[in-house]
């Protein structure tokens, strides 16, 4: 077998990982064994959202209960006060919440949110962008380059030396 990214090919069939790029072998030779068909494809996108319609009315309709939840202790500090007063804000939040179910049922989208596309699993060598040079090989070492300079302070006198 050989590396789809690289085409080096491992010492054995059993190797996890190329040894010269890194990529992951184990999925591939699964892949080889079922001709392409990879054993647990990946789950369908599918959207567990609500339509902004229905969000909408849950959000209506959460109000209005908690204008309901609300009224017995408003009630409670009504008669305390013996003022009607304070059964404004449950009345108020039920009339928001019956009105925000209203407004979503008739302008409301019905359509839920597209799922967000999937990634492809790409195989083999990454893709050569156009903005980078294309790779060139170098040697490991080069050889210096004779210059007519000095190298070092100590040459003058070594070369002196072996004139004597």
């Amino acid at each position: 077998m050989y590396c789809p990214r690289c085409g080096n090919q491992p010492a054995s069939d059993r190797v996890r990982f190329c040894p010269s790029c890194g990529f992951r072998l184990d999925g591939v030779v699964d892949l080889l064994m079922r001709e392409g068909v990879p054993t647990n494809p990946l789950p369908s996108p599918q959207t567990n959202q609500p339509s902004p319609r229905k969000r909408g009315m849950r959000r209506g309709a959460i109000i209005t209960f908690a204008s309901v939840v609300t009224f017995l202790p408003f009630m409670a500090i009504s008669i305390a006060d013996d003022h009607p007063g304070p059964l404004l804000v449950p009345a108020t939040l039920f009339l928001i919440g019956i009105f925000w179910m209203i407004y979503y049922r008739l302008f409301g989208d019905e359509t839920a949110p597209a799922p967000k596309p999937a990634q492809a699993v790409q195989f083999g060598p990454p893709p050569q962008h156009a903005y980078l040079p294309p790779q060139q090989s170098a040697p490991a070492y080069r050889t210096p380059v004779e210059t007519n300079q000095q190298q070092s302070v100590v040459e003058n006198t070594t070369r002196s030396l072996g004139q004597q």
